[in-house]
Order: structure tokens, then sequence, then C-alpha cells
């Protein structure tokens, strides 16, 4: 039997899908959340979007749980997704999802201290890809 460990909140405004991690992942919670964001990623039948993931609350996860995370984001780094920035408190952590996931170190992917630095970088490589295709 197997028991998820991590919780997630997701909610998409206008073109960013926000997520906020909770807690310590194992592999099923981690599995969970991909699972969701694959679901909204796919709602949005190709659009350009971006992603800001709130890990704030986040105390880490196993490395069965990165496993999972890296298979999901090769996944969504091949989607029409501009841009990701992650939200971290602690740099360890961040230094942590670097190592263990290798699919993180993509150019459009960068880390932050505050869910603002992150908002307003997202808004400005949306804003850069619609004056571009205007």
């Amino acid at each position: 039997m197997s028991v998820e460990h991590g919780e997630f909140s997701i909610s998409l405004e206008g073109k960013i899908i926000k997520t906020k991690l909770i807690g310590s992942f194992n592999e099923f919670g981690a599995k969970r959340y991909a699972e969701a964001v694959i679901e909204l990623v796919k709602q949005l039948e190709g659009k350009p979007f971006a992603i800001l993931v709130n890990n704030l609350d986040l105390f880490g996860g196993t490395p069965e749980a990165y496993q999972v995370l890296d298979q999901y984001n090769i996944w969504v780094n091949q989607q029409n997704m501009l841009a990701k920035a992650f939200v971290f408190d602690a740099a360890i952590l961040a230094t942590i999802m670097k190592n263990m996931s290798p699919s993180m170190k993509a150019d459009n992917i960068q880390m932050f201290k505050t869910l603002e630095a992150a908002e307003y970088w997202l808004e400005e490589v949306l804003q850069h890809h619609a004056e571009i295709r205007a």
C-alpha cells in the first residue's frame, strides 16, 4: 500500500500556473502533484504559459520524489512553457533541487527568494513574448 506525503495547491491566474508545495514529498505525493499540473497544462491546449512554484513551505523530498519531478520537468519543458520560477527561502533546498533534478538547469528556469520577485520576472517574460508575437 502506498501512502503519499506532501500537500499542494494549484491555480491558473491568467497565463501563470501557480503552485504551492507544502511539507515533505515522497514519490506518490510528487506523482499526484505532477499529474495535476500536467492535466492543467493539457487544458491550455498548446497556449503559452508560465509556472510559479511556491516552495516557501516545502521541507524537501525523497530521492524517488525528485526522480518523479525530473520526469515531469522534462515533459513540461517540452510544452509551450515560456518560463518557470521557483521561490525558496532556504538556498540549500534550491541547490538540492538543481542537483537532484537535472532538467532544472534549463535557461528558462529561475530561482527566487520572494514571490514578488518571481511574479515580476514571469510577467516580464510573458510581456516580452506578447510583444514579439504582436
